[in-house]
């Protein structure tokens, strides 16, 4: 027998999570006596990418909007894996909200159909005001009422006005 080096190509599927491997039959060292050839193992490391996180086949992303973007609704640009999508936010939306784009996250190893995308939003608060700004938020705050901040109805009380 000799050792030598040589180049293999390896097919990485997509889907493939951080730490699997890959199995080349018979690309190994030559069997002993007219044995097969043995096998390569191909450990594969995934780079994380900073706008992402990974959990299974679902990516998650946050995106910053301010409060009056929350409070009035907008429309942003959210980047996936593929390509930017527009995600609309509707007016009132609360600081912690989780939008899912389905079927926008990574595709299903050795399977059909993709995870999905789940964007935190996380709205901006300001932390330097100038007057005027100030003056109109006092303004905002001496018009406003109870009803102005009334709580979405809560994972509670949806069920139980399912039974009623």
């Amino acid at each position: 027998r000799v050792l030598e080096e040589r180049t293999l190509s390896v097919e990485i599927p997509p889907g493939i999570h951080d730490g699997q491997r890959i199995r080349l039959t018979g690309e190994g060292h030559v069997g002993t006596a007219g044995a097969r050839a043995g096998d390569v193992y191909v450990l594969v490391r995934v780079r994380q990418d900073p706008r992402f996180v990974r959990e299974g086949n679902d990516i998650f992303s946050t995106v910053d909007v301010n409060v009056t973007q929350a409070a009035l609704g907008t429309t942003i640009t959210i980047p996936t894996l593929e390509a930017d999508v527009e995600l609309e936010l509707a007016p009132g939306t609360q600081p912690g909200e989780v939008r899912v784009l389905r079927g926008r996250g990574m595709p299903v190893l050795q399977g059909f159909g993709r995870g999905d995308h789940r964007v935190l939003v996380n709205v901006l608060v300001p932390r330097v005001l100038s007057e005027e700004q100030r003056r109109l938020l006092e303004e905002f705050e001496r018009l406003s009422s109870d009803e102005t901040y009334r709580p979405d109805e809560g994972f509670f009380e949806k069920l139980k006005s399912a039974f009623r």
